[in-house]
C-alpha cells in the first residue's frame, strides 16, 4: 500500500466478496469492446451476465487468481490469469450450466465454439503450461484509464504471479488496437504477428520472467529472474 499524490492507493488478491465490484469493473472496462464482444457474440447484458458468472468461479477456484488496484478504497483496475487445471471439473460444470440459464442455448453454443478456439490457440506444452500464467485479463475504469493504473497493475500482478513460481504469462489481445500492442511492447512482452481469430485479427502475448537460456527442468527448479 502506497500513497501516489493524495491518493491512497492498495493492490492486493481479490477474493468472493469482491465478486459484485470487479465483475460491474470488467463490465465498464469492456463496455464497446468489439474484439471480445464480437468473438463471443454477447450484447452488453449478455456480458455484464458472463462477467459476473465468470467472477463467481475465477474468485473460488484455486487454479486462478484475480488481482486489483484500489484508489481511496475504490477498486479501479484488476487482472484475472488462470493456471493449469483451471476450472476444476466440477466448478467449470456448474458455471457451463449458470452460463447455459443466463445467456440462451445459441449464446452458450457460441460460448464454447470461442473456448474451443481460444484453447487450440493459447495450447502449449505441457511442461511449459505448469509454468505459465494464462489469459492474462486487464481491467481499467474507464474513467481512470488515464491515470497510469494499467501499466501499475500489470507491474504488482507480474510480481505476484512470479511470486507463486510461474515463469510464464500468456494473453490474447486485439491485433487491430495498436495502444494496447504498444502498452505491452512497455511491458517486455513477444507480440505475436496477427491471426484471425473469431472474425477478428488477434495476437498472442507472452512474457517470460527467467532466462530461456537454461532447460526447461532448470526453469520449473528456478532461474535467475528477468529484469
Amino acid at each position: 500500500m502506497n500513497r501516489d499524490g493524495n491518493a491512497l492507493i492498495r493492490f492486493r488478491q481479490l477474493g468472493p466478496s469482491d465478486r459484485t465490484a470487479i465483475a460491474g469493473l470488467a463490465a465498464a472496462a469492456f463496455d464497446g469492446n468489439r474484439f471480445y464482444q464480437n468473438a463471443l457474440g454477447l450484447d452488453a447484458r449478455r456480458f455484464a451476465l458472463y462477467w459476473d458468472a465468470f467472477f463467481h468461479l475465477a474468485l473460488r477456484d484455486s487454479a486462478a487468481a484475480v488481482y486489483g488496484l484500489e484508489q481511496n478504497g475504490r477498486l479501479e483496475a484488476a487482472a484475472a490469469v488462470a493456471f493449469d487445471g483451471f476450472p476444476r471439473a466440477s466448478r467449470g460444470a456448474r458455471y457451463l450450466l449458470t452460463l447455459l440459464r443466463r445467456l440462451g442455448f445459441r449464446a452458450w453454443l457460441r460460448y464454447l465454439r470461442f473456448v474451443r478456439a481460444y484453447e487450440r490457440v493459447m495450447r502449449r506444452p505441457a511442461p511449459e503450461r505448469q509454468l505459465e500464467a494464462c489469459g492474462l485479463w486487464l481491467f481499467v475504469r474507464p474513467d481512470a484509464a488515464s491515470a497510469g493504473l494499467g501499466s501499475r497493475l500489470a507491474r504488482d500482478s507480474i510480481e505476484a504471479v512470479r511470486a507463486r513460481g510461474k515463469l510464464l504469462i500468456t494473453g490474447l489481445v486485439d491485433a487491430s488496437n495498436r495502444p494496447l500492442l504498444s502498452f505491452y511492447h512497455r511491458l517486455a512482452f513477444a507480440v505475436t504477428p496477427p491471426f484471425p481469430f473469431a472474425g477478428m485479427p488477434a495476437a498472442v502475448i507472452e512474457r517470460w520472467l527467467v532466462s530461456r537460456d537454461a532447460p526447461l527442468e532448470a526453469l520449473k527448479e528456478g532461474a535467475p529472474c528477468s529484469s
